[in-house]
């Protein structure tokens, strides 16, 4: 009897199981990267936000008031001081030479004490107003100080931490669109 050097079909149902199980944790590493990237992009927005105030406040002994500026709207503070609205942006001239980059959809939160010292910036790491459920990042020289009577206390803010999502969640705050930059 002759042998067939064809494969059987349990041989082939093997190597079936064993490419999908491999494409499916593909999948979830891949998954995983998407997100850590799209964090680490909102992060690092964050922290230009926070460069760029530092440099306002040095150059005009104070950071902006929260919807201060002439014909802005409160939620656009972003928005207007960035300059992807509005004629005469507050913070544009200190910005870097790369154009503000915030990743996918998220919110950012501002809030500044009355004398304008004092700053915190805020990020949704899980999307608009934090719809997945991936915590906050926050970044300035007000950790611990504003907003006045409900302290942020520390950067990462985690899904279960209730209190400290409550006080970002009573910021100022502008939804960014990459594609359109702020707004809603």
């Amino acid at each position: 009897m002759k042998k067939s050097k064809a494969f059987t079909l349990i041989e082939l149902l093997i190597v079936m199981g064993i490419l999908i199980i491999l494409i499916g944790l593909s999948i979830i590493v891949a998954r995983f990267a998407i997100r850590r990237s799209n964090e680490v992009h909102h992060m690092s927005a964050v922290e230009e936000l926070e460069r760029t105030l530092l440099k306002f406040r040095n150059e005009n002994g104070h950071v902006p008031e929260i919807g201060g500026c002439s014909t802005c709207i409160e939620e656009e503070f972003f928005a207007y001081s960035l300059g992807y609205k509005g004629d005469n942006p507050v913070l544009k001239e200190f910005i870097e030479e790369f154009p503000f980059d915030g990743g996918t959809d998220a919110t950012y939160y501002y809030a500044t004490d009355e004398l304008g010292q004092f700053f915190v910036v805020c990020v949704s790491l899980g999307g608009v107003d934090d719809s997945n459920h991936f915590g906050y990042y926050c970044t300035g020289t007000g950790i611990g100080f504003v907003p006045e009577g409900d302290p942020i206390t520390k950067q990462h803010i985690e899904e279960d931490d209730i209190a400290q999502r409550t006080v970002i969640n009573g910021m100022d705050d502008s939804d960014w669109d990459l594609n359109n930059g702020f707004g809603h």
